[in-house]
């Protein structure tokens, strides 16, 4: 993730600089369609990240719902052991 951050931050200097015609102004033809290629890298790397965190986010939430169902599946194995328990003693 914090590649995707660093490499982000890279475009976003060179996108800055290329739009001050500071950047590639050698003997470019077509400056702007620089800026036009590192404005798409900044869009794909927003992307990257935002899919990078909804991906973690779900895993996360994988995670908590089968520690949810193990302990559900714990107190039932539990509640089946007291009522085999109390059967018995009534017989």
């Amino acid at each position: 993730m914090l590649w995707w951050v660093l490499i982000l931050l890279v475009l976003v200097i060179l996108s800055f600089l290329a739009q001050l015609d500071i950047l590639f102004t050698m003997q470019m033809k077509s400056p702007y369609s620089v800026s036009a290629i590192i404005n798409t890298l900044i869009i794909a790397c927003i992307v990257g990240v935002v899919v990078r965190i909804l991906k973690r986010m779900k895993k996360k939430e994988k995670e908590t719902l089968i520690l949810k169902i193990k302990e559900l599946e714990e107190k039932l194995k539990a509640k089946k052991e007291e009522n085999t328990s109390k059967i018995e003693e009534q017989t």
